[in-house]
C-alpha cells in the first residue's frame, strides 16, 4: 500500500492522524443575497466546520450560451441552466467581503473557480486553497492553471474513473501543489446504495493522498434527505475530509437547497463525525453498513452519466470560425455542453491551437474531429 501524505490548508493539516477537515459547501445557496451568504458562514462557524466553500464563475465560462445550454432536470425542477448561473455569479467585491467575514469567524474561506477570470479573483484575495470540482477534473489545461497558483487544491472526483483522476493528479503534482482528493457521487440526491464509500480506500491506496468524501445528499427509503447515516459512515470509513451542502432552510428556492443540511443537523453532524474521527485516529475501526460501503471500484455509475454528459467540459467555438481559419485561444473555449453535443476533450487543447478548420464552425458549436480533419 502507498503511504499517505498530508496536505496543509492555512493552519489546518488534512491527512492520517489529523482531525477531520469539515467543509460546509455553501456553493450556490446564497441565492445572490449577501446577507444570506454571511448567515451561512455563521451557521458553518457555529457548527464547528473547518471551512466554508463557495463557487466563483462567470456564466460564459461555464456553459454554452443561453438556450443552447438547455434545462437541468433536478429534484423535479426544470432549470434553465445558463440563466441560473448568470443570476448566481459572484463578484470580486463579494469574494473579498465573504473572505473577510470568514476571517472574522475563524473559518477558512475557499472556492471552486471556473475560468481564468474567477481564478484571478480568488488569487488576488489570497485564498488559502482552491477546489477543482468534478466537472473540471477532465479540463486539464485549467487544472494546470489552478495548480500553478493555488496554495493547495482539493479535488473532487464525481463521475470520473481512476484513469481520469490519475491524469488530473499528475498535472497538479507536476506543479508541486499540495493536494487532497474526495470521492463523490454526482447524483442530487442519490440513493443510499450508491454511496460506494469503499472507493475512498481504493483512491487512497492508488494515489497516497489524503482522501475524503463530498456528500451531495442521499435520499432515505421514505423519501427524506439523510441527515446522519452517510456522513457518519464516511467518518467511520476513515475520511480525512468531508464536504456537504448547507442551507438555512431546505424549502428555500434554488437548485441545491432541497438536498442540503440545515443548521441543527449540521451541528449534530460535525459533533458526531469529530468523535468518530478521534476514535478512528486512535485505532478504532467500527463496522460500516455494507449498503453504504459498496464496491471498491471507482468508476462512472450509470446514474452519473446524465450529469457527466451535461456538465463535463468539451471544446466549443465562442465566435464564428471560417473555413481555413486557425483555432486560437480567442475563438475556442472549454465549456459544459448542457443538453447539446459534446466537443473534443479539453486535454487536447494545446495540440489543436493553430490548426485550421476544415469547415466553417458557428459560435457555440462544438469543436469536433470532423470539423478539423479531412
Amino acid at each position: 500500500m502507498v503511504s499517505t501524505t498530508s496536505c496543509a490548508v492555512a493552519d489546518r493539516v488534512i491527512g492520517p492522524g489529523h482531525p477531520l477537515f469539515f467543509i460546509a459547501e455553501i456553493g450556490l445557496n446564497h441565492n445572490q443575497d449577501l446577507d444570506l451568504a454571511r448567515e451561512l458562514i455563521d451557521v458553518a462557524a457555529r457548527a464547528g466546520c473547518s471551512a466554508a466553500k463557495f463557487q466563483t464563475f462567470r456564466a460564459e465560462d461555464v456553459y454554452v450560451e443561453g438556450k443552447r445550454a438547455g434545462t437541468y432536470h433536478l429534484m423535479g425542477q426544470e432549470i434553465p441552466i445558463f440563466d441560473l448561473h448568470k443570476e448566481l455569479e459572484m463578484s470580486e467585491e463579494w469574494v473579498r467581503l465573504l473572505k473577510s467575514h470568514c476571517d472574522k469567524r475563524d473559518i477558512i474561506f475557499f472556492s471552486a473557480p471556473i475560468g481564468a477570470h474567477a481564478l484571478a479573483i480568488l488569487t488576488k484575495v489570497n485564498t488559502p486553497a482552491l477546489k477543482i470540482s468534478s466537472y473540471e477534473l477532465t479540463n486539464l489545461p485549467f487544472v494546470r492553471e489552478v495548480a500553478n497558483v493555488a496554495p493547495a487544491i482539493i479535488l473532487s472526483t464525481g463521475a470520473a474513473n481512476l484513469g481520469e483522476i490519475e491524469e488530473a493528479i499528475q498535472v497538479i503534482q507536476q506543479a508541486g501543489c499540495p493536494l487532497a482528493i474526495m470521492h463523490c457521487v454526482t447524483e442530487y440526491p442519490a440513493p443510499l446504495h450508491h454511496a460506494n464509500l469503499a472507493a475512498m480506500g481504493t483512491m487512497r491506496s492508488a494515489f497516497g493522498l489524503p482522501t475524503g468524501f463530498s456528500n451531495n445528499g442521499f435520499r432515505l427509503p421514505d423519501g427524506q434527505i439523510d441527515k446522519l447515516q452517510v456522513p457518519l459512515a464516511a467518518a467511520a470509513a476513515g475520511a480525512d475530509l468531508f464536504e456537504i451542502h448547507i442551507t438555512t432552510d431546505r424549502n428555500l428556492p434554488g437548485p441545491d437547497h432541497g438536498f442540503a443540511t440545515e443548521p441543527e443537523e449540521l451541528r449534530q453532524m460535525v459533533l458526531v463525525m469529530n468523535t468518530l474521527r478521534t476514535d478512528y485516529n486512535a485505532g478504532g475501526r467500527p463496522e460500516v453498513d455494507p449498503v453504504l460501503w459498496g464496491s471498491a471500484s471507482k468508476r462512472t455509475l450509470d446514474s452519473e452519466v446524465y450529469v457527466r454528459d451535461f456538465a463535463f467540459k468539451g471544446l466549443f467555438a465562442i465566435a464564428d470560425i471560417a473555413q481555413g481559419e486557425r483555432l486560437t485561444a480567442e475563438n475556442i473555449r472549454a465549456l459544459r455542453p448542457g443538453e447539446g453535443m459534446q466537443g473534443i476533450a479539453p486535454k487536447y487543447l494545446e495540440i489543436l491551437l493553430g490548426k485550421t478548420a476544415r469547415t466553417s464552425i458557428s459560435a457555440w458549436d462544438p469543436i469536433t474531429w470532423d470539423s478539423l480533419l479531412g
